[in-house]
């Protein structure tokens, strides 16, 4: 039985013949595609003359993609300088706690060192 060149003389036929869609099929697709666009009037853009701080700051957050993106950059920026005064010692409990039972949950401090950020005073 030679069923593997058979699979591969059809796979070389599929590929020498390129299946390129008929024009009434791509005519059809693109009469939905414009049947389903919202109509908005064309919109001009308003050029205002910007100045000072805040214009450089608006010309920031647009160029970074916005204000979520901004928001998820300064959440990722306090997450990483949380992380880097965060005592290392958390880690060795965690450590101690996948390596070791699981009666101990009750006594770990996850986080040590930061009882100060969470004070009032």
């Amino acid at each position: 039985m030679n069923d593997d060149m058979d699979l591969d003389d059809w796979l070389a036929k599929a590929a020498a013949t390129p299946v390129v869609p008929s024009a009434v099929l791509t005519a059809r697709i693109l009469a939905d595609a414009d049947a389903l666009q919202p109509n908005r009037p064309a919109q001009v853009a308003q050029v205002r003359p910007r100045r000072g701080v805040m214009a450089w700051l608006v010309d920031l957050v647009e160029g970074l993609g916005g204000g979520r993106a901004v928001a998820g950059l300064s959440l990722a920026g306090v997450a990483g300088v949380f992380l880097g005064v965060a005592d290392p010692s958390a880690l060795n409990s965690l450590a101690g706690l996948i390596a070791a039972d699981l009666t101990v949950v009750e006594q770990m401090d996850l986080l040590p060192a930061t009882d100060i950020l969470w004070t009032e005073n």
